[in-house]
C-alpha cells in the first residue's frame, strides 16, 4: 500500500494498491522532490473515469514500470472532484500546450509544483500518433536530467500564460448602481445560438457532445418563441437518444456521435441535477407531456441508484463495468446485442412482440457500439400504435412492460460502480434541480427528497468555527470549502424556500452569501474559487483559479455574484447588490459572441436587469398562508425576490406587516413599494403573471 492508503477519496483509494508509490496533493510531496531533486508526476482523474482506469490497468499496475517511475519522480495522484481547483490550473496549461483538455491529466512539474509538460492518456506500447507511457517518462527525465535550464525557463513562460488566462475580465470589479443600466446582449447571444445549432440532431457543434447546461438555463428562461424552441429540440434530442437510459433514467456525461446515439456510459450527479429542471421549464412553457415525463425520469434514477441512506446523493456511476467473460469493459452494463435482446423479449412475451419491441427501442441486428445495441426512446406510444396497428392505450401498456423485463433482465448484470462520496456543490445542484421541479410540476415527493439532501448536508459540512466542509465519504469529512460550494448549496437554499416558504433556507443561504463575501474576493474585488483564508501563498498552488466560464458545471464567480445578489436584494443591502452587478457586467460583450461560455452570465444580466419586483406572504400557514404561497412556488419568477414569513419578520420586505384582518396576506411590490395586500390566491396568481 502507498500513501493513498489512508485517503477518503474512492479515486485515490482505487490506486492504493498501484505499485506507484503516490502522493496525495499537499506541501510535503513537493519537498520530497525538492530533497531528491527530481520532477513531479501529477496524475489527475476521477473515480467513474474510463481512461483513468484504462491508464492504471495498462501503467500503473506494471510492477517494472512503476519501479522506473519510482526513481526518477515524485508522483502525486489527484482526484479532480475534490480539488477542482488544483485541476484548473493544470488543465489550463494542457490547454495551452495541446489545445485541448481531458483525463486522466497527466502534467510533469518542477519541484515547485510550475508545469512544463502535459498531456492526458498515453498507452502502455506505441501506437501511431502517441508515444508510450514508458517513452514520455523517459524523455522527461532526460530533458531534466541534461536541460533543465530551458526546462524551467518553460515552466515560468506556461505559467505566465495561465496566470493570464485566469486573469479577470477587467482590473478591478466597479460596483454597478442599480440605477445603472446593465447591457442587453440577448438578441446577439440567441442568433449566435442558432447559428451554432445542429438542425439535423440537435444540440450544438458536432461531436463529442455534452448536454448545454448553461444554455439551456438561459433559453428556457427567455420570453423568445425561438429561444424555447432551441432549447426544445435539444432536450428532445438528449431524452430520445442513446445518452439517455429508457430502462432505468438517468443521463450520460456525453454522447460519442453528433446523433446522440451512443453516450460515454458514465452518469454524473451534475448532469442530471441540472437537466431536471430544464425539462420542468419545457413543459412549463410547451405543454408536452415528454418532457415532464423526462423530469420524472431523472427522478426515479436519482431516487434509486444515487440516494444514500441520509438522503444525500452520490457523485456518480462509473462507465465500466464486467462483461460476460468478466473483463471489465465500458458499456458492459447498458450495451445489447440484437441476439440477447430478442432473446430476453421472446422468452417473455414470443417472437411476435420482438418487432414491436425493436421498433421501440432502436434496436438492430449490428448496433452502432462496438456491433451491440445502445437502448434509446426511439418511438412512443402513438408512433407504435399507427405502426403496429393498434391503440395508443395498447402500445404504452406494451411499452411500459417491456421495460420493466428488460430493466429486470439487465439487473442481473454485473452493476457498475458507484462513487459514494458526497460533495457539498453537488448537492447544491441536486438540491436546486429538484425542488425547482418540483415546485413548477407540482410534485410534493420530489420536494422531500430535496428537503432530505438539504438536511444531510446540514448535518455533515458545517465545520463548527462558521468554515465548511467540501466532502464527505465513510463518515469522514474533510477539504475546506470552495466558492462553487457555498455559491452551489446557498442557491439551493433559496430555491427551496421558494418551493416550500420556510424561512429557516433563507437564514441558511444568508450564511453561505456572508461567507462569499468575508472570504472569497481578492484584492480587486473578484470572487475567487479558494478562500483568502485557506490558501497557502506559499504552497505548490502558484496560480489562484478563478473562471467566469461555464463547464459541466455553471461557473463558479457567476453562481457566487447571483447567491450574494439574491440575498441583497432582499436584505436590501445596496453595496453587495452592486458589488454582484459589477462581477457580472463587463461579461456582456462577451457573452454575445460566445453565448454557451458565458451563457450563466446572459441569465444572471436577464434577471438583474429586469424591474426589482418582490413578493412576501405573511402570517400563518392557517390562516390562507399555505395556499398563498402555493401560487408563488408554482411561477418561476427568476427575476423575483421572494419571501415566506409565517411570523413577524424584521427585513425589509415583511417588516410590519403580518395578517389582513386574520388572513393571510400576500405583498406584490416594486423596489419594496408594495400594492395593496391580497388575500386570495387567485388574485395573486393574476398579479404575478407580470412575471
Amino acid at each position: 500500500m502507498n500513501a493513498l492508503a489512508d485517503a477518503a477519496s474512492p479515486y485515490l483509494l482505487q490506486h492504493a494498491d498501484d505499485p506507484v508509490d503516490w502522493r496525495p496533493w499537499g506541501a510535503d510531496a513537493f519537498a520530497e522532490a525538492r530533497r531528491r531533486d527530481v520532477p513531479v508526476l501529477v496524475s489527475i482523474g476521477y473515480a467513474t473515469c474510463h481512461w483513468c482506469h484504462v491508464m492504471q490497468r495498462e501503467s500503473f499496475r506494471d510492477p517494472e514500470l512503476a519501479a522506473h517511475l519510482n526513481d526518477r519522480f515524485v508522483a502525486i495522484k489527484i482526484d479532480r472532484e475534490e480539488h477542482p481547483d488544483v485541476d484548473a490550473v493544470y488543465m489550463a496549461a494542457l490547454q495551452a500546450m495541446r489545445g485541448h483538455g481531458g483525463w486522466p491529466l497527466t502534467a510533469v512539474a518542477d519541484p515547485d509544483g510550475r508545469p512544463f509538460f502535459a498531456g492526458t492518456y498515453f498507452p502502455a506500447t506505441e501506437r501511431p500518433g502517441i508515444p508510450s507511457f514508458r517513452r514520455v517518462l523517459d524523455a522527461i527525465f532526460e530533458a531534466w536530467t541534461d536541460r533543465r535550464e530551458a526546462l524551467l525557463e518553460d515552466a515560468a513562460t506556461l505559467e505566465a500564460h495561465v496566470r493570464r488566462g485566469m486573469a479577470a475580465p477587467t482590473p478591478r470589479v466597479d460596483p454597478a448602481p442599480r440605477e445603472a443600466a446593465l447591457p442587453d446582449p440577448s438578441a446577439d447571444a440567441l442568433a449566435a445560438l442558432a447559428a451554432q445549432e445542429d438542425p439535423r440532431h440537435g444540440g450544438f457543434g458536432d461531436a463529442p457532445k455534452f448536454p448545454p447546461h448553461a444554455a439551456l438555463r438561459w433559453l428556457t428562461t427567455r420570453p423568445e418563441p425561438e429561444a424555447i424552441a432551441l432549447a426544445e429540440r435539444t432536450l428532445t434530442a438528449l431524452h430520445r437518444g442513446g445518452i439517455t437510459d429508457p430502462l432505468a433514467g438517468g443521463v450520460a456525461r456525453y454522447a460519442t456521435d453528433a446523433a446522440w446515439a451512443v453516450p460515454h456510459f458514465e452518469k454524473m450527479l451534475y448532469d442530471n441535477a441540472q437537466l431536471l429542471p430544464r425539462f420542468a421549464e419545457a413543459y412549463l412553457a410547451t405543454g408536452t407531456t415528454a418532457h415532464a415525463r423526462a423530469a420524472g425520469a431523472i427522478v426515479a434514477w436519482l431516487e434509486a441508484e444515487m440516494r444514500l441512506e441520509d438522503g444525500a446523493f452520490a457523485t456518480a456511476l462509473d462507465a465500466d463495468s464486467l462483461d460476460e467473460d468478466g473483463r471489465s469493459r465500458e458499456g458492459a452494463f447498458y450495451a445489447w446485442t440484437g441476439r440477447a435482446f430478442d432473446a430476453a423479449v421472446a422468452e417473455a412475451y414470443g417472437e411476435a412482440e420482438v418487432p414491436f419491441a425493436r421498433a421501440a427501442f432502436g434496436v438492430v441486428d449490428a448496433g452502432p457500439f462496438e456491433g451491440a445495441n445502445v437502448l434509446r426512446e426511439a418511438a412512443d406510444a402513438a408512433t407504435l400504435a399507427d405502426r403496429f396497428d393498434t391503440t395508443d392505450v395498447d402500445a404504452d401498456r406494451r411499452l411500459e412492460a417491456l421495460r420493466m423485463l428488460l430493466h429486470g433482465v439487465r439487473s442481473r448484470r454485473p452493476r457498475p460502480a458507484r462513487d459514494d462520496k458526497v460533495l457539498l456543490s453537488l448537492q447544491g445542484l441536486a438540491i436546486q434541480g429538484l425542488a425547482r421541479a418540483a415546485r413548477l410540476l407540482e410534485e410534493p415527493r420530489w420536494l422531500d427528497l430535496a428537503r432530505g439532501a438539504a438536511d444531510a448536508a446540514l448535518a455533515r459540512f458545517p465545520a463548527g468555527d462558521g468554515t465548511w466542509w467540501r466532502r464527505a465519504h465513510a463518515g469522514r469529512v474533510g477539504l475546506p470549502a470552495l466558492l462553487e460550494d457555498h455559491a452551489s448549496f446557498g442557491l439551493a437554499l433559496l430555491e427551496l424556500h421558494h418551493a416550500d416558504g420556510d424561512p429557516r433556507w433563507l437564514a441558511a443561504a444568508d450564511v453561505h452569501a456572508d461567507r462569499i463575501w468575508a472570504a472569497f474576493r481578492d484584492e480587486d474585488g473578484h470572487p475567487t474559487s479558494v478562500a483568502q483564508d485557506a490558501r497557502d501563498a506559499d504552497g505548490p498552488l502558484r496560480v489562484a483559479p478563478r473562471s467566469v466560464v461555464d463547464g459541466p458545471q455553471p461557473s463558479d464567480a457567476l453562481a457566487a455574484a447571483e447567491l450574494v445578489w439574491r440575498v441583497a436584494r432582499r436584505t436590501g443591502d445596496g453595496d453587495r447588490e452592486a458589488w454582484a452587478r459589477g462581477v457580472v457586467a463587463p461579461l456582456a460583450d462577451g457573452a454575445a459572441k460566445h453565448p454557451q461560455a458565458l451563457a450563466s452570465a446572459l441569465y444572471l444580466l436577464d434577471v438583474m436587469r429586469a424591474p426589482p419586483r418582490e413578493v412576501a406572504v405573511t402570517g400563518p400557514d392557517d390562516a390562507g398562508g399555505a395556499e398563498l404561497w402555493a401560487a408563488v412556488a408554482a411561477r418561476p419568477l427568476d427575476g423575483w425576490i421572494v419571501q415566506r414569513a409565517p411570523t413577524p419578520d424584521d427585513g425589509p420586505l415583511t417588516q410590519g406587516r403580518t395578517t389582513v384582518d386574520g388572513r393571510a396576506a400576500a405583498w406584490v411590490c416594486e423596489g419594496f413599494a408594495c400594492r395593496l395586500p391580497l388575500t386570495d390566491p387567485d388574485d395573486l396568481g393574476g398579479a404575478l403573471l407580470v412575471g
